[in-house]
C-alpha cells in the first residue's frame, strides 16, 4: 500500500560557496593514448563525416587521460573527505581511453560517490555552464558540496573540418564548493551573438555596474582587450584558464568576477563570486 501526500517542510537550503580551487599542468603523455582501441574509436565516429585521421598523435601516442588528471585534483582537494555530493566535469576534445566515462568513473573514486556529470560542446562558456548548474542544485537542497573539474589537453586524433582552438598544454582546473565556503554564486550575466567586433562595448556594458572593489579575472579569449584587469588567463588555456586563476588568488575578502569570451559560439560570460559569511 502506498499512502501520498503532501510533503513536510524542508529547511531552507544554503548555497554553496567556493571553499577552494586548484590548478595543474601534466607534462608528457598518457600510456593510454597508445591503446590501439583508440584509433579504432576515432575511426569509426570519423568516417561518417569524412574526417581525417591525425596519423601523426596516433602513431606517437599523444594526448592525455582526463581520469587520470581529474584524480590528481581529488587528492588535492578532498584526499580523505568530506564526501561530495556533486561532481560536474567540463571538457572539450575527447579524451583518450575509449568506452570510459569520465565522469562516472571518477564518481567511483571521489568520497561520498557523488552524483557525476559530463557538459560539453560548449567551449570556454561550459564551466560558466556548469557553475550554474551546481549553484541550482545548491539553492533547492540537491548538494551540499560540489566539484567542478575543467579539462583540456592539447591534442586531438583527427582533422577537425574547420579552424579549432587547441590548448598548447594539458591542463586542469577544479573547484570545490560547499555550505561553508567563502564566495557564492551572486550572478551570471551570459551574452549571445557577441563577435571579436563586439567585445571592447559588450565588455565594458557587461562589468559597468560590479562593486567598485571587484577583481576581475579576464579569461583566455579576452587577455588581449586592453581592460584593466587584476588577473589575466594564462594564452593557450582555452577551456581552463579562467578557473585556473582562482587558484592562485584565494584567499580574499574581495568580489571576484570571472570574464570569457568563446569566439566559436559567441558567449559572454561573466560569473560574479561575492565573499558573504557561511
Amino acid at each position: 500500500m502506498r499512502v501520498s501526500g503532501p510533503l513536510p517542510p524542508q529547511p531552507a537550503a544554503a548555497p554553496l560557496r567556493l571553499a577552494a580551487a586548484a590548478s595543474a599542468d601534466f607534462t608528457g603523455d598518457s600510456p593510454l593514448a597508445r591503446d590501439p582501441d583508440l584509433r579504432v574509436l576515432v575511426s569509426d565516429l570519423a568516417r561518417p563525416y569524412g574526417v581525417a585521421l591525425d596519423e601523426d598523435a596516433l602513431r606517437r601516442g599523444r594526448g592525455q587521460s582526463y581520469g587520470e588528471m581529474a584524480e590528481r585534483l581529488l587528492a588535492q582537494l578532498v584526499p580523505d573527505g568530506p564526501d561530495v555530493d556533486l561532481l560536474v566535469l567540463v571538457y572539450a576534445a575527447p579524451d583518450v581511453r575509449p568506452g570510459r566515462a569520465v565522469a562516472v568513473h571518477l564518481a567511483g573514486v571521489c568520497p561520498g560517490r557523488p552524483l557525476a556529470f559530463a557538459v560539453c560542446d560548449q567551449g570556454s562558456a561550459g564551466t560558466f555552464s556548469a557553475l550554474r548548474i551546481a549553484d541550482a542544485y545548491g539553492r533547492t537542497g540537491g548538494a551540499r558540496r560540489a566539484l567542478l573539474i575543467a579539462l583540456e589537453q592539447s591534442s586531438l586524433h583527427h582533422r577537425p573540418d574547420r579552424p579549432a582552438r587547441l590548448p598548447d598544454r594539458h591542463t586542469a582546473a577544479a573547484l570545490l564548493f560547499e555550505t561553508g565556503g567563502s564566495h557564492r554564486l551572486a550572478a551570471h550575466r551570459e551574452h549571445t551573438a557577441v563577435t571579436t567586433a563586439d567585445l571592447p562595448a559588450a565588455l565594458a556594458a557587461l562589468t559597468a555596474d560590479l562593486p567598485a572593489d571587484t577583481r576581475l579575472h579576464l579569461g583566455p579569449g579576452l587577455t588581449h582587450l586592453p581592460a584593466a584587469a587584476t588577473r589575466r588567463a594564462l594564452p593557450g588555456t582555452p577551456f581552463t584558464g579562467t578557473w585556473r586563476t582562482l587558484a592562485t588568488a584565494l584567499p580574499t575578502p574581495y568580489p571576484i568576477a570571472l570574464v570569457d569570451h568563446d569566439p566559436d559560439h559567441g558567449r559572454l560570460d561573466l560569473a560574479l563570486l561575492t565573499p558573504e559569511a557561511a
